[in-house]
């Protein structure tokens, strides 16, 4: 994605994600281009994601794994966000240094 990293400073417009395949999340994508778009640094997922028809990103997240680190930059409590996510330790483990 394109647009400066997410910030605290954008805490007070909320988060909007568009949660899909990204062929399908390309189609969605014109009825919110009114919006201003911003961007995650590079992380990794724990999220074991399979495709027998593309190749998988290096850097994809899984949703909730890209809405806690939006949260985490903007300064949003975290807490219990990950709870039912069966892979969050890993997640936390290999994105420690970019965690607070």
């Amino acid at each position: 994605m394109e647009g400066p990293q997410i910030s605290e400073a954008d805490a007070g417009s909320g988060l909007l994600v568009l949660d899909g395949t990204w062929r399908l999340a390309e189609k969605m994508e014109p009825a919110y281009e009114e919006l201003p778009v911003r961007s995650l640094p590079i992380c990794k997922t724990a999220y074991p994601r399979v495709s027998k028809q593309f190749d998988d990103p290096v850097i994809g997240l899984a949703t909730i794994e890209a809405i806690f680190i939006a949260y985490q930059l903007m300064g949003y409590n975290t807490e219990g966000l990950l709870d039912g996510y069966f892979w969050a330790d890993e997640f936390l483990k290999q994105n420690r240094d970019l965690l607070r």
